[in-house]
């Protein structure tokens, strides 16, 4: 890949990060610093998906993301959803705190507890559009899934987005998480190469520890990634006893394809920020408006 002109490097990252989305947990939520504080108005703030939490527990935390002023999108799990009932009452607790939008995904359950087995089910059963809501995310999984072949992932996000679009769904894509851009880059030409043009939302990890991100990385299965993770910290060891990782190599990565490819449909960044959400966003908010230099091993300095 080659590297970006630096006249365009701050263009283009200011595009990729403008605006970009968060990713918390209902668990969370309560401890984190007032919203308004980290984040712009109208930001788009994901609600993960856990299997033994409340469903009432995201609703309040998606009207509280409302109120303070940010877009919630919550995790909708198809194998979490026991019917098309269970999945009308669902969606109609959303649509009255203000949701908009939704990410559907099948979820990490091994056993479905209904009817529903994929997202794919979820976005056919017209009960999205009957809730009003237009707006819908699905998961890429640039570096494959542990226990999904990849012929049979590039199938079903083409099935995907071919029941979004039949529908009349405003389709967008967000990547697992990674730490290189080869893998990204790769992926995004093999989807558009198959018709798909919806626009994808680069998964990057956030200013978390490297061994925090080792291990959801493993269980992610980002293997690929992961080696360059261990070489840019210098190996494993090192890995161990570093304190930060700034997903800064990647994000210059990404940036570089966009500037080369005009038809490219990585079109923002998506932060999985693991616990460091002010941290995250401060960086971010300071690589979006220019205030950074850039070393020749494609490392971004903050000069704020």
């Amino acid at each position: 890949m080659d590297p970006i002109r630096p006249a365009d490097l701050g263009a283009t990252l200011h595009n990729l990060l403008s605006p970009f989305s968060v990713e918390i947990t209902p668990r969370e939520a309560p401890t984190l610093p007032p919203l308004p504080e980290l984040l712009a108005p109208g930001t788009a703030v994901y609600l993960t998906f856990l299997p033994n939490a409340p469903w009432a527990e995201t609703v309040a935390v998606a009207r509280t993301v409302r109120e303070a002023g940010m877009r919630p999108v919550p995790h909708l799990a198809a194998r979490a959803v026991p019917d098309r009932a269970a999945l009308r009452r669902m969606l109609a607790d959303l649509t009255a705190v203000g949701v908009e939008d939704v990410l559907v995904l099948a979820g990490s359950l091994a056993t479905p507890v209904g009817e529903f087995h994929e997202a794919a089910q979820v976005l056919d059963s017209g009960l999205l559009e009957e809730a009003g809501i237009v707006r819908v995310g699905i998961v890429g999984h640039p570096e494959g899934h542990p226990d999904v072949a990849d012929d049979e992932l590039y199938r079903a996000l083409v099935t995907k987005y071919r029941i979004a679009r039949g529908r009349g769904l405003d389709l967008n894509i967000v990547t697992q998480f990674a730490f290189a851009a080869e893998p990204i880059v790769a992926w995004e030409r093999g989807i558009r190469a198959m018709g798909v043009d919806a626009p994808v939302h680069v998964g990057l990890p956030g200013l978390t520890s490297p061994t925090r991100l080792l291990r959801f990385g493993l269980r992610c299965g980002v293997g690929a990634s992961l080696k360059v993770l261990r070489q840019q910290a210098g190996g494993v060891l090192k890995l161990a006893t570093s304190h930060v990782h700034h997903p800064d190599a990647t994000l210059v990565g990404i940036a570089s394809a966009v500037a080369a490819d005009p038809a490219s449909l990585l079109r923002g960044i998506h932060f999985f920020p693991f616990g460091a959400l002010a941290a995250t966003t401060a960086w971010a908010v300071d690589i979006r408006d220019g205030r950074f230099e850039m070393d020749d091993r494609d490392r971004l300095r903050v000069t704020a």
